[in-house]
């Protein structure tokens, strides 16, 4: 661990830049495989997680959000994951106390100059980062984004739109509208959708009142308030990867009392769960691209065995015959090319 005392914020950065030039080499290779992988536009899940640090003297720990333990001190990292690959694009330990969007343009940028430059963004987060400064910085790139909204007044803003029914969902209603916030320089496009709550009061119903649940989102892209309010359900599977990286992989979990070996450390869990990701892209075995890392552990690394002792030696005996035979012909084809 001595050697973990001399890292600076530029052998950070170098960790962070050899994880996208290993990304790039990936790309080349698996577009060699599948001709669609990485065309167009590409969307991005960017999210925080907290994680909870415990003794005395660790540097950055800070009291902040922490929903599992409140009044702890923690780390608050941040991360983008791709969601056609479920790679970590890029990952930031922070202080405990950093608000979510804390550095978000800045973290943008330096995960940009890294893409190819033909490709479309698409930035998609919760209501964290309903940020002015974010969307103008994407706007002037011409990439897109599906951002959850968080307005003071939002809910008397979306009662004098005009909604619609949506067709095929009893109870659902849709809407879209431009908007400008105060610190904005331009409109923005909305889109929102109500869902009518089933436990009316007798009051309201007596007094024909109705209440809804609503969800509303600024976007660029060219879907419908109910497709948008869909395609952004889909980054909930963005926090299964965070779990994934966090409980499985060990990320931000080893700690130390210098906040840069821990970021040093935190960075080495973000290439080997990459890693993981990357050597089932290349494989093209979609079994291999869907499972976690606790499935490729069990079913590629660990075996059923017996210990057999007799004529003065030990024996172990193993299957001729493995749990899943193609997913482990297909990654052994990764390690021997």
């Amino acid at each position: 661990m001595s050697i973990l005392k001399t890292v600076t914020e530029q052998h950070i950065y170098q960790m962070e830049t050899f994880n996208h030039i290993m990304r790039g080499r990936v790309w080349k290779r698996a577009r060699a495989l599948t001709s669609s992988l990485m065309r167009g536009s590409m969307w991005i899940d960017v999210d925080s997680t907290v994680k909870t640090t415990y003794g005395k003297h660790q540097e950055g720990a800070a009291v902040g959000y922490n929903p599992h333990k409140r009044g702890a001190p923690s780390y608050h990292p941040q991360l983008a994951f791709c969601a056609e690959t479920k790679e970590i694009l890029q990952a930031w330990l922070r202080c405990g106390n950093a608000y979510t969007s804390n550095g978000i343009v800045a973290f943008m940028k330096q995960l940009a100059a890294h893409l190819p430059n033909r490709m479309r963004l698409v930035f998609r987060g919760d209501s964290g980062y309903f940020v002015g400064a974010l969307l103008d910085w994407l706007d002037a790139r011409g990439d897109g984004y599906l951002i959850k909204v968080k307005l003071k007044g939002l809910v008397d803003l979306l009662e004098v739109q005009q909604w619609q029914a949506v067709a095929g969902h009893d109870g659902w209603e849709q809407a879209s509208f431009t908007h400008r916030c105060g610190t904005w320089a331009h409109t923005r496009t909305f889109v929102a959708v109500r869902r009518l709550k089933d436990e009316d009061c007798n009051q309201g119903k007596l007094l024909d009142m109705r209440s809804y649940d609503y969800f509303c989102y600024v976007t660029t892209e060219n879907l419908t308030p109910w497709q948008t309010h869909k395609k952004y359900g889909e980054r909930a599977t963005c926090e299964t990867w965070i779990d994934e990286a966090k409980n499985q992989m060990g990320m931000a979990h080893i700690k130390t009392k210098n906040f840069l070996a821990s970021s040093a450390l935190f960075q080495c869990a973000v290439l080997a769960y990459n890693t993981v990701r990357w050597m089932a892209l290349v494989s093209g075995d979609k079994q291999l691209m869907r499972w976690e890392m606790a499935s490729i552990r069990t079913f590629m690394v660990r075996m059923a065995g017996k210990l057999v002792c007799g004529g003065r030696q030990m024996t172990l005996k193993i299957p001729t015959t493995l749990l899943h035979p193609k997913p482990w012909q297909s990654w052994l084809r990764v390690g021997m090319t």
